[in-house]
């Protein structure tokens, strides 16, 4: 007999134990729970607010697993950060967040490719910081050249993301 089934439990004496990591169970969680109203903000950049941050709390610090073992996998990132960059961004909703900045002012295929590596780095990340644009994979763009009079354009889209984590 197999004491290990398909889903991540393992029996010890005919009691069902949780052997997942908890990033495991964070990942499954998102994944199986993506039409929670606080999910789906995390995952749309939508604001999060107080209500949204107690709600997130509890999944993550009570019902699976600690504040102890959340804080030793976020690495120092908030809770929407951390939620995001095991979730990742909805591509409908990317599209229509920074659409109106691809669309709508007539950038340079550089440019645009400047801003789909930052719609790509917030994927990966959750989030995206002044410091960050002068890191991989930004380090190798002169962002004040590349943008120059539409500098204004980039200052929106990082707003935008800032905005959207900026409760959490």
């Amino acid at each position: 007999i197999d004491d290990e089934t398909e889903s991540g439990n393992e029996l010890n004496g005919g009691e069902l134990i949780d052997i997942r990591t908890y990033r495991q169970k964070v990942i499954d969680y998102l994944a199986e729970h993506s039409d929670n109203p606080v999910i789906r903000k995390i995952r749309t950049l939508e604001k999060i607010n107080a209500d949204d941050l107690k709600e997130l709390e509890d999944i993550l610090w009570n019902q699976l697993g600690t504040q102890e073992e959340y804080s030793a996998e976020a690495e120092n990132k908030s809770l929407a950060v951390f939620s995001r960059r095991l979730v990742g961004l909805d591509q409908e909703a990317v599209n229509e967040k920074f659409g109106q900045f691809l669309d709508g002012n007539t950038l340079t295929a550089r440019q645009q490719e400047f801003v789909k590596a930052i719609i790509d780095y917030v994927r990966a990340n959750g989030n995206i910081s002044k410091e960050d644009l002068c890191r991989d994979p930004f380090a190798d763009y002169n962002v004040a050249e590349l943008f120059g009079d539409k500098l204004p354009v980039l200052t929106a889209i990082i707003k935008t993301v800032r905005e959207a984590v900026g409760a959490a």
